[in-house]
């Protein structure tokens, strides 16, 4: 009788744990039910400008609409060769669903990119496309999701635009063009697309080429410089609305006043400078729609949507259309700083 009582009890207590053990599958199929987290790496041309900052803020924006998502982000340092190294890196560890590349030359990132999408990876990129064509804003690389951009050479074109206007009346109109690092394919393509509109015109006439590195600073020694060489500079032009905020300074430094100054982007800051009269106008970029675009459409992909070769151009979505004039700029909602 002690024996059956005995394995009573252990049946008991066996149906016990059973019952306990049934209840957690249950709860932890509650709790399976969660979405899972994405994983999405983020590789940033360089973390340190201010456009891929917003970049990474438009990423953010739809992680946190998701809920589930974890980024990390790398930065290049506007090193090609350190970017491919991270995509490497990252490839071998396996870590991601999703990488989200903001290149700085899409060309030598194309292999690596390819072998992740065959590795099942969903891949977006913005502003500079992933693929060999520098000046094609169609998505190049098979399998690829989504690119968001404008393309460099209609760029460089709009820029153009904008100097014929700073220009118009003016012969000659010597014309500074300030590009951040003129060596690069983007910024060879952009150039391509300023002179196609600026030749035609015989009054205008790029007098100096300078590096502005992105940035505010080093703008502002390009244009002390060249406003020392070329005192009757009559535009100042560049890829980027951080380095004429260097060049307005310099300008105000030299006591030069008049000079046309037209960037690239309608930052927050160029946006008050054209408010003010110190800079003539800018070329629309919305980073932070573009990312908040193509991480969304990244998550999607990641959660099953088939959708592959999507391409965009956020510059559609600009309440002002691709240029920015004190005519039209206090409707603009700007997304980045200079």
């Amino acid at each position: 009788m002690k024996r059956i009582a005995v394995a009573a009890t252990v049946c008991v207590v066996a149906a016990a744990v059973a019952a306990s053990a049934s209840g957690g599958a249950k709860t932890g199929a509650s709790t399976g039910s969660a979405k899972a987290t994405i994983n999405i790496g983020v590789f940033l041309a360089s973390s340190a400008n201010t456009y891929w900052a917003a970049e990474l803020q438009g990423a953010k924006d739809a992680a946190k609409k998701a809920g589930n998502v974890k980024l990390t982000v790398f930065d290049g340092q506007f090193n090609t060769g350190k970017q491919l190294n991270q995509l490497r890196d990252a490839l071998v560890s396996k870590k991601y669903q999703a990488w989200f590349v903001g290149p700085n030359d899409g060309g030598p990132l194309t292999q690596t990119i390819k072998q992740a999408i065959a590795g099942g990876v969903k891949v977006g990129c913005s502003l500079v496309p992933c693929g060999p064509n520098i000046r094609q804003t169609k998505v190049q690389i098979p399998g690829q999701i989504i690119f968001d951009g404008t393309g460099f050479f209609k760029n460089g074109q709009l820029l153009g635009k904008l100097v014929e206007q700073g220009c118009k009346g003016v012969d000659p109109c010597k014309v500074f063009w300030m590009p951040g690092l003129p060596t690069l394919p983007l910024e060879k393509a952009r150039t391509d697309g300023l002179n196609s509109v600026i030749k035609k015109d015989a009054n205008i006439k790029i007098v100096s080429v300078q590096a502005g590195g992105y940035l505010a600073a080093p703008a502002l020694t390009a244009t002390q410089n060249v406003l020392q060489a070329n005192p009757d500079i009559n535009v100042i032009v560049s890829s980027g609305d951080q380095m004429i905020a260097g060049a307005v300074r310099a300008a105000a430094a030299a006591g030069k006043t008049g000079i046309k100054m037209y960037g690239n982007g309608c930052t927050f800051e160029a946006k008050a400078l054209i408010l003010s009269g110190k800079q003539a106008g800018c070329m629309v970029y919305l980073p932070r729609t573009e990312g908040r675009t193509v991480v969304g459409q990244l998550i999607k992909a990641v959660n099953g949507d088939t959708k592959t070769g999507i391409s965009v151009d956020s510059i559609n979505d600009s309440s002002i259309g691709p240029l920015g004039t004190k005519a039209n700029i206090k409707k603009f909602k700007a997304e980045f700083h200079s």
